[in-house]
């Protein structure tokens, strides 16, 4: 493999520690007056979609993962999964990383276009980059800083999550009309762009589809702004393969690398046992991709205790005692060293690059949005009779099968059979029934996108809130008192960081936040229309 600069700057930051400190590195691009984008978006990818295990674990596992139940907490000093929050894994996961690196980035380009005409295109892949980021910190954590952020104060207003949205829409339908101009003299991204390398077409590609993305997910709470941007979008060129898939490519120096799959090593989690069970029970087939993305439990491996079934998730919310049980340990619970990570097969092997077939010189990337996705976009913009939308049924198998491609990519020769496919699709829960009424079709479109977008938890968790599916279990217990479980209720989003409580004080504390409901773990974002507890 080719050694890069952005080799050199990824290694330097995965070889620390999960604790490890890393904002210096950080820092130095960002402290020139002009500095060029290919300095600037790989630290904005860096940080925005954590790149480093550890920020991966306090943005991603540690809570959306565990929130929208791909995966449970099996770690008895981790309680985030029974909604206790924790400010200093959200600070740096999240609300540092964006502000920090990716809006603020975002503005140094901005103010050097005058004197650098050559940075426009680049600087339009960073916007949306930036929109793609904006859209997941908003989905977490509601009204947050946007407009005023990123030019060196701390004295932020919060923007209303809505003007947010309808900001974003700008600035992916902006950049999209200006990549199309294709003007000349434009310098481009090679290995920076650790997503599209510099393809223009297929950052328009993926704009106008997270542009759809955007539009569906404030259907229920705006639907007539939601159509219009929508049917915009399905007019526009989409993600129409897994081909387009955008994913973060990380390049290291003859190794390979991904965030989660170093996280998952660290055996602090497991699969949920809602994810299993779905996967076993949607159809009168077990869904094929289970052995795809999950690992047998090891103790049935070993043949240990043949009491064990192959695939067991636990539960999520456990108490710190009953996260100590037997039943709940990591050895009698699957893991995620499924074959579409490219193991050729383990018992969640302690080092899980022992089991990479040779050939391949990269881990699996980092999802962003994938066909898949958009096929089930498309599936519910027809059922909502958007124009430009096509068939609902098509779209929604497509998603299905392009999910089984997608995760069958890297899986090595044998290790999989595509004798169920269709049986799965056909038969059982999974089943399209024209006569169903738009309910049901949605909780199957939504439950099918969830499993097709796996594992990007922040998609999914945001999807479970906005429609109600899939259906997930109550958590065990609630740390947060105002979340009750026994009523069937659920965290909504993550409350202000405390440095945003101390340092931005009056803003933050502002009771007009969030529609007028203020800030915690029970307060609904602007698009959940309650269709959950």
């Amino acid at each position: 493999m080719k050694i890069n600069k952005i080799a050199i700057i990824l290694t330097s930051v995965i070889a620390m520690s999960c604790t490890g400190d890393f904002e210096d590195m950080n820092k130095d691009p960002m402290a020139v007056s002009e500095v060029s984008p290919k300095l600037i978006l790989p630290v904005m990818m860096n940080s925005g979609y954590h790149l480093v295990a550890g920020d991966y674990q306090r943005a991603t596992t540690l809570y959306s993962a565990l929130y929208c139940q791909y995966f449970a907490n099996t770690a008895n000093y981790f309680t985030s999964d029974s909604y206790m929050f924790n400010t200093a894994w959200a600070e740096r996961g999240l609300w540092s990383a964006y502000y920090g690196n990716v809006i603020r980035g975002m503005r140094e380009v901005a103010a050097s276009l005058e004197n650098h005409p050559e940075y426009t295109d680049m600087y339009q892949i960073m916007r949306i980059n930036t929109a793609i980021m904006t859209i997941r910190m908003t989905d977490i954590f509601g009204d947050i800083p946007y407009t005023k952020a990123g030019y060196g104060e701390t004295q932020n207003p919060y923007d209303a999550q809505k003007d947010i949205y309808y900001d974003v829409f700008n600035e992916l339908t902006d950049a999209v009309a200006i990549l199309k101009e294709a003007r000349q003299n434009q310098l481009q991204y090679g290995d920076e762009d650790m997503i599209y390398q510099g393809n223009v077409e297929k950052w328009i590609k993926l704009a106008n589809s997270v542009r759809l993305r955007a539009a569906l997910r404030i259907s229920f709470i705006d639907p007539n702004k939601a159509k219009a941007e929508g049917e915009a979008a399905l007019k526009e060129s989409l993600i129409a393969s897994n081909e387009d898939n955008a994913a973060v490519t990380i390049p290291m120096p003859n190794t390979w690398y991904n965030p989660l799959i170093e996280a998952g090593g660290w055996n602090e989690f497991r699969a949920s046992k809602t994810l299993v069970n779905i996967l076993q029970q949607q159809s009168s087939v077990t869904d094929p991709r289970l052995e795809l993305m999950l690992s047998q439990t090891e103790a049935y491996v070993k043949g240990e205790d043949r009491t064990v079934p192959r695939f067991q998730g636990v539960p999520n919310g456990l108490s710190t005692a009953d996260v100590s049980l037997k039943q709940y340990n990591n050895e009698h619970n699957s893991g995620i060293w499924g074959y579409m990570w490219g193991f050729k097969w383990n018992s969640l092997a302690p080092d899980p690059t022992a089991s990479l077939p040779n050939t391949h010189e990269v881990c699996p990337p980092l999802s962003v949005m994938n066909y898949s996705e958009v096929c089930f976009l498309k599936a519910e913009a027809a059922l909502r009779n958007w124009a430009g939308a096509g068939n609902a049924k098509d779209n929604y198998e497509n998603g299905i099968k392009a999910s089984f491609a997608d995760m069958r990519t890297l899986a090595p020769e044998g290790s999989y059979t595509s004798d169920n496919d269709n049986t799965y699709i056909t038969t059982g829960n999974v089943k399209w029934n024209e006569t169903d009424d738009f309910e049901t079709k949605l909780e199957k479109i939504i439950t099918q996108k969830w499993l097709g977008i796996y594992p990007n938890a922040d998609e999914a968790w945001a999807e479970c809130r906005r429609t109600g599916y899939p259906i997930l279990n109550p958590v065990v217990l609630s740390l947060d008192p105002n979340i009750n479980p026994a009523n069937g209720e659920f965290i909504k989003k993550l409350r202000y960081v405390d440095n945003e409580l101390t340092n931005n004080k009056e803003n933050a504390e502002n009771p007009a936040l969030n529609g007028g409901k203020g800030d915690g773990l029970n307060v609904r974002v602007w698009w959940d229309t309650a269709r959950y507890k």
